[in-house]
């Protein structure tokens, strides 16, 4: 509940906020948000993550003083934002032990697994930051709205996923009257982007497969195919979105190897299949039309296997 959020915010002094692994705009836009939020409360707060800051959220006001994974860095108490679960904090749950500990996220399959929990069904979890700025009576800065505007845009395809509702666009014009700069924010996100990561998006949608009528996608990139193209992990974000797009496209899976027996996936529907569900299956979890998981086998194997679960989840459906 947003009140015990509220009483731990209040009660502690030092924070580690803990962005998950993989990054995307929602989990950094929340933690640097927070942290900002944090401070104008006369607090101290820092945000950890065990990868780097991907280059296309390099813009974030805070996102140069975010720590790496083996910072040497502790705190009075632990903050986990928009991880769905404790996996997903990657090695930073480990520095908790017993002390105090919240998770603020907004993935329907979290359980809860901080000693105090605010997850809430929602668009964003930058939503859920921007209601404990109205619970603790502060001002949302203008370097605050520019993340909390990357926190909404960027989880919910810039407003277009069936997770935004009334309260959204209302949270959203609390943002905008932060003044931050909403025409620039927006090309930063949309329209910069790598030459490496266009090649990676044409390498997977040339080799992806179409099963059932072409309702149903299935796309792979080795790492071979990442280090020939340059690219990065962070360039890979998006290109399951663009599998999804495909006119006759129901259901996509996109599978990244990211090392030898680990392959990362990520599914997208625009009906009818439960990703979440599918995505629990293989210890990962996330919303009914986007999740994700890991899966440590080979990539052929991980291929074939989710090929397989896919189809029967789309036929059952």
């Amino acid at each position: 509940m947003i009140s015990d959020a509220v009483a731990f915010l209040k009660e502690h002094t030092d924070f580690l906020l803990i962005a998950h692994v993989a990054p995307d705009g929602d989990a950094f836009g929340s933690c640097l948000a927070l942290k900002m939020l944090l401070e104008q409360l006369g607090k101290r707060a820092r945000v950890i993550c065990d990868d780097p800051v991907p280059h296309l959220y390099a813009f974030l006001p805070g996102a140069d003083r975010v720590l790496g994974p083996d910072a040497a860095a502790d705190a009075e108490a632990f903050v986990a934002v928009d991880c769905a679960d404790v996996g997903r904090t990657g090695r930073q749950w480990s520095r908790v032990g017993n002390k105090p500990s919240l998770c603020i996220d907004h993935h329907i399959t979290n359980r809860g697994f901080a000693q105090v929990n605010y997850i809430e069904d929602c668009a964003a979890t930058g939503e859920l930051v921007c209601l404990l700025y109205e619970a603790l009576e502060q001002p949302i800065s203008r370097e605050a709205g520019v993340c909390l505007y990357t926190a909404f845009a960027t989880d919910t395809g810039n407003f277009a996923y069936s997770s935004v509702t009334p309260r959204t666009f209302l949270l959203m014009s609390k943002v905008m009257e932060s003044g931050f700069d909403l025409p620039e924010c927006n090309r930063l996100l949309y329209r910069n982007e790598r030459l490496q990561k266009l090649r990676l998006t044409a390498r997977t949608v040339e080799n992806a497969k179409l099963y059932r009528d072409g309702q149903v996608i299935v796309g792979v990139l080795t790492k071979a195919e990442m280090a020939a193209a340059d690219g990065l992990k962070a360039d890979c974000d998006g290109i399951i979105d663009r599998l999804r797009d495909v006119e006759t496209v129901v259901v996509a899976a996109f599978l990244r190897e990211e090392g030898e027996n680990e392959v990362k996936l990520s599914l997208r529907s625009k009906a009818k299949v439960d990703c979440a569900a599918l995505a629990k299956a293989y210890g990962g979890g996330g919303h009914v039309r986007a999740a994700g998981a890991t899966l440590y086998t080979n990539v052929a194997a991980a291929e074939a296997q989710i090929t397989t679960a896919l189809l029967a989840a789309f036929d059952e459906a």
